[in-house]
């Protein structure tokens, strides 16, 4: 199971489940949903910083990346993935993989973020 997100992010979309994608892992990506940006009033997948989720008889593998290098909420960050996807049931393990390919930008933000943000009183 994977999303090819260096096309959706290039496109300037975020990753998301293919249409075809199983029930576990649209609950895989509905469960990373709920993980919050730390900073900003937003989701991580809405932030869309993750890229990629591969799940393989329960070792779930997540691609993501960071609007900078250098952020010092990046181990809490994983912490709060690796967390939150192991209360899925079926998940043995959560590795995490942190790419800057492709880099990321405020482009890349869904609708509903920059909206949430917006109200948030955060400009863009």
């Amino acid at each position: 199971m994977s999303v090819n997100a260096a096309e959706a992010t290039a496109a300037g979309a975020h990753a998301r489940p293919s249409e075809d994608a199983d029930e576990f892992e649209r609950e895989l990506w509905a469960t990373l949903d709920t993980v919050p940006d730390p900073h900003i009033p937003v989701s991580l997948v809405e932030m869309a910083m993750i890229y990629d989720v591969d799940a393989d008889d329960g070792d779930v593998t997540v691609t993501m990346t960071f609007p900078c290098m250098g952020c010092p909420a990046y181990d809490m960050i994983k912490d709060d993935v690796r967390a939150a996807l192991r209360t899925v049931r079926g998940v043995s393990g959560v590795d995490i993989e942190v790419t800057w390919d492709p880099v990321w930008s405020k482009d890349m933000l869904t609708d509903n973020a920059r909206e949430e943000l917006r109200e948030a009183g955060i400009s863009l």
